[in-house]
């Protein structure tokens, strides 16, 4: 019989959970960030111009944008990426991040375009609705999340992979 010595660290489902989650963290951070200059442009225009309101209602939309972005991330990561995380192996992760951080990208494109019914022949027609979703603060968070949590999750896989 073989033993494992103490010190020999393994990345078993709780450490895949723990770094999912910290990456998902991380993700929804960068997406709420990135989102700030469609919260201003919001709350500037609820304020009418009047300077002095300003920190009031940035600080209510960001507080409201930031649990509806937490709402959209926890959809977005406990059917997507948490089965994932929890049964594709780290290894791969790390050897396939070069191709698997920009399908991430184009994957949360794709899914809000079809959501929205963009992909259809007359919106190519008519561009102005394309560009009047993709440039929105949830189509900016989504692409964002998606890109960051698969390169945190992977960056920290290759971390523990090192230590093992």
């Amino acid at each position: 019989m073989t033993s494992v010595s103490p010190a020999r660290k393994t990345f078993g489902w709780v450490t895949r959970l723990k770094c999912g989650l910290l990456a998902a963290a991380v993700a929804w951070f960068a997406g709420w960030i990135i989102s700030f200059p469609f919260e201003f442009s919001i709350a500037w225009r609820y304020v009418d111009g009047n300077a002095r309101l300003l920190p009031e209602a940035l600080v209510k939309g960001l507080l409201v944008w930031g649990g509806f972005s937490l709402f959209m991330a926890a959809a977005g990561f406990t059917p997507l990426v948490l089965p994932a995380v929890l049964f594709v192996p780290p290894r791969w992760v790390v050897r396939w991040r070069g191709i698997l951080i920009p399908a991430a990208g184009l994957a949360a494109i794709l899914s809000v375009d079809r959501r929205m019914g963009l992909l259809q022949i007359y919106y190519f027609r008519h561009p102005h609705a394309i560009r009047a979703v993709f440039f929105s603060a949830p189509n900016f968070f989504v692409v964002t999340f998606a890109l960051v949590v698969v390169w945190v999750y992977a960056a920290l896989a290759q971390r523990r992979l090192r230590s093992l």
